[in-house]
């Protein structure tokens, strides 16, 4: 709660010794002194409050640069001009964020992004005793995860005749997720997305 510049400035006569010398008459130079003063302490309480909210990076507004900052953000995942309000959302959740390498983590790491319904498909080496009907998966399939993500992919872009030989035969925008996952996946393993 701010205490209003008259409550310090009586405050501050309140703590003048008695006498003349120390007159506590409107207008006199002393008063009008005390006034300034008083006015400066209302506002270094006010930041003083805003300080005690400024400790939540939800909450944050004065200080979010040095949350940004001290939580290496923004970073290479991080989609340029965000709101605020992003701002802050994204630096809690990398403040609170535990990591993890089970399919529950990237699942709900996919949900925190904003792509509910996910979910992971992990490959099996096929061996003599697998079933007739599986699929034939090297050794080196083992490291390698498919994210299925239940949308197609944005802004989709096929190669066509007029495209150039060095075209990709498809670009799109990449969902969020991508960036994340590839940041956070386990480093002996491959992670490929798939939009449907």
């Amino acid at each position: 709660m701010v205490v209003a510049p008259n409550t310090w400035l009586d405050s501050l006569l309140a703590l003048l010794p008695p006498g003349r010398a120390f007159t506590r008459e409107p207008g006199t130079v002393l008063v009008q002194l005390l006034t300034a003063i008083a006015i400066r302490l209302g506002v270094s309480q006010a930041l003083l409050e805003d300080l005690a909210t400024q400790h939540d990076p939800r909450l944050a507004t004065n200080l979010l640069p040095d949350w940004e900052r001290l939580l290496a953000l923004p970073d290479a995942c991080t989609p340029a001009g965000l709101q605020v309000v992003d701002r802050q959302r994204l630096a809690f959740q990398r403040l609170v964020e535990l990591g993890g390498q089970s399919r529950a983590y990237f699942i709900g790491l996919a949900e925190l992004h904003g792509e509910p319904g996910v979910t992971i498909t992990e490959f099996q080496q096929a061996t003599c005793n697998s079933d007739c009907n599986s699929p034939l998966y090297s050794q080196a399939d083992e490291f390698v995860w498919r994210t299925n993500i239940p949308h197609p992919a944005l802004d989709v872009r096929w190669a066509t005749c007029e495209s150039n030989c060095q075209s990709s035969l498809q670009e799109y925008t990449p969902s969020l997720i991508e960036c994340a996952f590839n940041e956070r996946k386990p480093a002996h393993t491959t992670v490929i997305f798939s939009y449907s």
